[in-house]
């Protein structure tokens, strides 16, 4: 042979190549290293067009389309990569919040006068004085946008509220599922796939009647379904009568209880109420025919407190003056509100459509109707909390929501509503930068984690009872000072006497001496 052999040893073995062969196998070598480090290159970019972020794995997922493409650019600016706190930063974070939120002399409340009617009626349920302060349930109606919504800060305020006076059951509770998340704490609730809702999307409010909490649920297909899971000794059930309606087979447990007809001369607020044994239940509603049924709410009570959850995610608070008017205001004198909780302005503050004077306007008109429905009612305002936004791929507080608190504040102060400033609780403007560092806001600096929402309820619940105590403390102080008084005017009333008593006995004794 002419070529030039090598004999290579291996493993206890040898191998006779060829130069020409040796030469081709480096060759080959070379190439596939280099077609390996091309096809990785190729896989890692392939990988990180394809991941929910550049930044990190939490991220929103965007498209890879030449659409998508150029919306992953114009959204890329407002998303930044989660904040890097290492865990002793986190907890000493954790641990500088909880101590202000459990400060009892930071409150945010102001105006409080404005909650002596709440306050009386808590009292009386305290100290049992009303006759039917142990049998009646009190109740507390908050309504909202996407915080509310989530009922975590409502459904902690709930269990404070009820531990202490008396567990009146979740309340008010949309019918079916009428938007995804919906979630009432102590209940559960479903529907079929045949029900349609109305008032989510603020712009298809149609004819507006969405009864109390401004959402319903609609259909006219037999045997479509909705049930709830929910303990509670009354329940009622809310839905508009109208003309044509249809019929509804209602059981409770499994065990049929009633036919409820939807049918009415004219279109007009309905109600079915139910008596049942103390404890759990599943309610259970099916319809009956092809038949239009429009259902508004359930309300599920048993004696002691509520504080319930009517939060609509994106809600604004104008959006209630949209409602149907005679129906909400019918719905709202029957369930007899202690307290109304209005929890809004994230939206608002969001909005080009406010200024400060506007929304002034509309917000002090939505108050007065409130009033005019139920002026026994005591009406608390909750105010927007901090945010941030993104201004040059940086968090920078959101400051348009100054506005909104500032018009919310002078509406209380003219309107007999108190305030609660949930902002300057949080710790003032810019504080949310702190709050996702903790852990207790999430990533988009405008909604917050569970803990989170929870530690804000623990301390408005702080403040609200605090107040509550300070009206206790100068009721037994009036009480007193009455006492007292009633006290010296009888033994002035008994000078009195004694003194005119004198004054006769002296007149008869002189006449008597002449």
């Amino acid at each position: 042979m002419s070529s030039v052999e090598q004999k290579i040893g291996w493993a206890g073995g040898s191998l006779l190549l060829t130069g020409r062969r040796l030469l081709m196998l480096v060759l080959v070598a070379l190439v596939t290293l280099g077609g390996v480090n091309r096809l990785e290159a190729v896989t890692q970019t392939k990988k990180h067009k394809s991941s929910k972020s550049p930044w990190n794995s939490n991220s929103p997922k965007f498209s890879s389309s030449k659409k998508g493409h150029a919306k992953y650019h114009a959204r890329v600016h407002h998303w930044l990569p989660g904040p890097r706190v290492n865990a002793a930063r986190r907890v000493a974070l954790v641990k500088e919040i909880g101590a202000s939120l459990n400060d009892p002399g930071t409150s945010a409340l102001s105006n409080e006068k404005a909650l002596r009617g709440f306050f009386a009626a808590l009292n009386e349920r305290a100290s049992g004085t009303s006759t039917d302060s142990t049998t009646q349930t009190l109740r507390v109606l908050q309504f909202g946008d996407s915080h509310t919504a989530a009922d975590v800060f409502s459904g902690e305020a709930r269990r404070i509220l009820q531990e202490k006076f008396g567990n009146g059951g979740v309340g008010y509770v949309f019918a079916g599922h009428p938007f995804a998340g919906f979630r009432v704490f102590g209940s559960s609730h479903s529907a079929s796939n045949g029900w349609s809702t109305m008032g989510n999307h603020f712009t298809e409010l149609g004819d507006g009647r969405t009864g109390l909490g401004g959402l319903s649920i609609s259909t006219d297909r037999a045997n479509e379904s909705v049930t709830l899971d929910a303990p509670c000794t009354t329940l009622e059930l809310e839905y508009l009568a109208q003309p044509g309606g249809g019929s509804l087979q209602f059981t409770d447990n499994g065990t049929p209880m009633a036919e409820i007809n939807t049918d009415a001369e004219t279109v007009g607020a309905g109600s079915f109420n139910y008596q049942c044994p103390v404890g759990d239940h599943h309610f259970a509603l099916k319809t009956e025919a092809n038949q239009p049924v429009t259902l508004l709410g359930w309300i599920a009570t048993q004696p002691g407190v509520t504080w319930e959850c009517l939060g609509i995610n994106g809600a604004e608070a104008p959006l209630m003056l949209k409602w149907d008017q005679a129906l909400f205001s019918e719905y709202l004198k029957s369930n007899d509100p202690a307290l109304i909780v209005l929890a809004y302005g994230t939206n608002e503050a969001a909005s080009s459509s406010w200024d400060e004077a506007s929304y002034a306007e509309s917000f002090a008109r939505l108050v007065d109707q409130l009033h005019q429905y139920v002026p026994d009612a005591s009406i608390l305002v909750i105010g927007p909390s901090d945010r941030s936004t993104v201004v040059h791929r940086s968090w920078k507080p959101f400051e348009a929501t100054e506005k909104i608190i500032a018009a919310q504040q002078k509406v209380c102060e003219k309107h007999n509503c108190a305030f609660w400033d949930q902002r300057e609780r949080m710790g003032g403007l810019g504080s949310m930068q702190d709050w996702v560092y903790a852990g207790w806001a999430q990533s988009d600096h405008t909604h917050f984690t569970s803990d989170g929402y929870r530690a804000l309820a623990d301390a408005f619940m702080l403040d609200l009872l605090n107040g509550y105590k300070d009206y206790k403390d100068h009721a037994a102080s009036r009480n007193v000072e009455s006492a007292g008084a009633d006290t010296i005017e009888g033994r002035n009333d008994g000078r009195e006497r004694k003194n005119i008593e004198g004054a006769h006995s002296g007149l008869r004794q002189g006449t008597q001496s002449r």
